[in-house]
């Protein structure tokens, strides 16, 4: 699936209003360049992004090429995210190659470990597949049983240390342990299983780094909020946690086993989900999370996590968000006033075909919706002038955060 058929799929994830919908001027998207939203990212020590971008009015998505293959990128914070993983990779990379570590490695009996063309999976990846004692010992037991089934965490890997040892090193690189992303993912497990083999802490491996861990990356929101957490606990017990926290909301068992169970949320993820609903304290979270739970590619998944994220920390611009509702096909919110609430965290909104297209299906939602006054579209995005002015005549409020 190439970037064009997958920016159309990310749009059909999104909207549908239901007001009267005034003629249309459409916008060709502009060529642009990705230095522009890139600056001096451009280039890293392992990457290097690919200068034209593609756009649908409401995603970017940047082509990456590195030594483990070219990516394309669908969004901001996912090129976020994938430069922060490329920078880890090379951090993995320079720990591997230290004399500290060859040594363990030698001592163990292991070859030394290869990077670069070594961790290619495809030529390509396309964006198709748009996180003591006695009394604790025995929770850890259990709840490796009751959520097998959103266990991330490999039974054998688990019992020689490899997968804490690849927690410790995610958390301090500042990525997700659990990462999608193929080449962090097998890096992640080589050195892992080198360091659980050759008897080294994973604090002794970073000090091979010159200028340590702290400088080799920079950490990210997930790192810095819920870390801990993410570092001490196996997949299985963030599962629990998350679990007990949701049934607390009142969401159901159906609903919540639907999202643990998905294969395009990492346990950062359900961690992050549940944080932003519990802040929120709004009525029926459980809509929310079941649509969260029909995510259809792991690009889907991280928009969903982004859009309850931003209604947690923009809640008081957006009115108070006070309940989650079903309009038609699409999960929203209401306020205090009882006002919809649509967040959509997009990079851009230009009125583009398939934008005004999106806008009148999500028109039509709301206008079949009980209480349909004058909704709020709560975005990050750079709004163009012709969409701020179509989006106005359509009665949306627009809240920039």
């Amino acid at each position: 699936m190439r970037a064009r058929t997958v920016i159309a799929a990310c749009a059909a994830i999104v909207l549908t209003l239901g007001l009267p919908v005034p003629a249309r001027a459409l916008e060709q998207a502009p060529e642009a360049q990705a230095k522009s939203f890139a600056g001096d990212r451009i280039t890293g020590p392992n990457w290097e992004i690919k200068p034209q971008v593609a756009r649908d009015g409401f995603s970017r998505v940047f082509t990456l090429k590195t030594p483990y293959g070219e990516f394309e990128v669908v969004g901001q914070r996912r090129l976020d995210d994938r430069l922060n993983e490329l920078r880890a990779l090379d951090a993995l990379e320079k720990m591997s190659k230290s004399e500290m570590f060859v040594k363990a490695l030698a001592k163990a009996g292991l070859a030394p470990l290869r990077f670069g063309r070594d961790l290619i999976t495809n030529p390509i990846e396309t964006t198709e597949n748009l996180f003591a004692g006695v009394a604790n010992v025995f929770d850890r037991a259990a709840a490796e049983i009751d959520q097998a089934n959103a266990s991330k965490d490999g039974t054998f890997e688990s019992l020689v240390g490899v997968s804490k040892a690849r927690r410790a090193l995610a958390f301090e690189l500042g990525v997700d342990a659990y990462s999608d992303f193929k080449p962090l993912s097998r890096g992640l497990d080589d050195v892992a299983g080198a360091v659980a083999a050759g008897d080294l802490s994973v604090r002794a491996a970073f000090s091979a780094i010159s200028g340590g861990a702290g400088t080799a990356i920079s950490g990210t929101a997930t790192a810095n909020q819920l870390s801990t957490p993410l570092r001490d606990k196996s997949s299985a017990e963030i599962a629990a946690q998350v679990e007990t926290d949701l049934l607390a909301m009142g969401v159901a068992g159906a609903e919540i086993q639907s999202f643990l169970t998905s294969d395009f949320y990492s346990p950062a993820d359900h961690l992050a989900v549940t944080a932003a609903l519990k802040t929120l304290d709004a009525k029926d979270p459980g809509t929310f999370l079941s649509r969260a739970a029909r995510a259809r590619s792991v690009d889907d998944a991280k928009f969903q996590r982004a859009r309850v994220e931003a209604m947690a920390a923009h809640s008081a611009k957006l009115g108070t968000v006070k309940a989650f509702e079903s309009v038609g096909d699409y999960t929203l919110a209401r306020n205090a006033k009882g006002e919809l609430v649509a967040v959509f965290p997009f990079d851009e909104i230009i009125w583009t075909e398939q934008v005004a297209g999106s806008f009148d299906k999500i028109n039509t939602a709301i206008a079949a919706a009980p209480q349909n006054a004058k909704p709020i579209l709560g975005t990050s995005a750079e709004i163009s002038t012709e969409a701020n002015a179509m989006l106005t005549k359509q009665g949306w409020q627009i809240v920039k955060f």
